[in-house]
């Protein structure tokens, strides 16, 4: 077993609080008060290298044959969100999972053997509650990229993550989201493809007013660039009292509920 697996099978998170590690590129995984694990487009494979000539420049920190998940989340249909090498692993080591994702993720996850009554369809500005965390979706512009792909905001009994996906800055089909008050925005910051640029990712966040951002989705494929150091800079003039994490690959870090 691998560093971060054992990690986050020991991690003892307290009441009122969740624990994230960053995966690398677009990937989260959550740990809750309760136990329970969740994933996030987690991306722990080369498909994109093998499938689209992008190539891999980090490595994942864990294996897919790692993961112990009660429920894996994604935001839309790409290879880098929806890992076409690692989801059927995680499905077949881990059959109480349940998955939940955009529309256009249900034909991939029945290609990936993963049972209808296992499968919950994500459509935008609805609430859905799978047990131990409440989905909030809004609609999120990706383009024609993913016509139906979500932002979604997280609540963890209180702790409230607001993770955009890949999206353009759209303020009015976020507004219901930041009306939530999330604790922890986590922005996409990679700036190509029609999503968020360092700049848009800092005006976001003096919008949202979450107490902590954590920006992702940067260094994965030379392609997708991101900055963070420049996300860091703007971060200082559009929301100076927001506090930035920029995590390295398989670092995590505790949050906890409004006071």
């Amino acid at each position: 077993m691998g560093r971060l697996s054992q990690e986050i099978e020991s991690a003892t998170v307290p009441p009122q609080a969740v624990r994230l590690w960053w995966l690398g590129g677009a990937g989260f995984a959550f740990k809750t008060h309760a136990g329970r694990i969740v994933y996030v487009d987690p991306y722990l494979s080369d498909a994109v290298t093998r499938l689209h000539g992008f190539k891999r420049m980090c490595l994942s920190p864990i294996a897919a044959e790692e993961v112990k998940a009660d429920l894996v989340i994604s935001s839309h249909e790409h290879t880098d969100h929806l890992d076409p090498d690692a989801l059927p692993v995680i499905a077949r080591n881990n059959p109480q999972c349940r998955f939940a994702g955009s529309a256009s993720c249900m034909g991939p996850y029945g290609e990936f053997g993963i049972e209808p009554r296992r499968r919950t369809v994500l459509r935008p500005n609805r609430s859905y509650d799978l047990g131990g965390v409440t989905i909030h979706t809004a609609r999120a512009d990706h383009g024609d990229y993913a016509p139906t792909a979500v932002a979604m905001l997280l609540d963890f009994d209180g702790v409230r993550i607001l993770y955009t996906g890949d999206t353009a800055l759209r303020p009015e089909w976020f507004k219901p989201l930041y009306a939530l008050k999330p604790e922890v925005l986590i922005p996409c910051i990679n700036g190509n493809f029609g999503n968020m640029n360092h700049v848009d990712a800092a005006r976001m966040a003096a919008q949202a007013r979450p107490r902590l951002v954590v920006p992702c989705h940067f260094w994965m494929f030379p392609e997708h660039g991101g900055d963070p150091a420049a996300f860091l800079h703007a971060c200082r003039h559009f929301c100076p009292r927001v506090k930035v994490a920029i995590l390295s690959p398989g670092e995590g870090l505790t949050c906890r509920a409004r006071r």
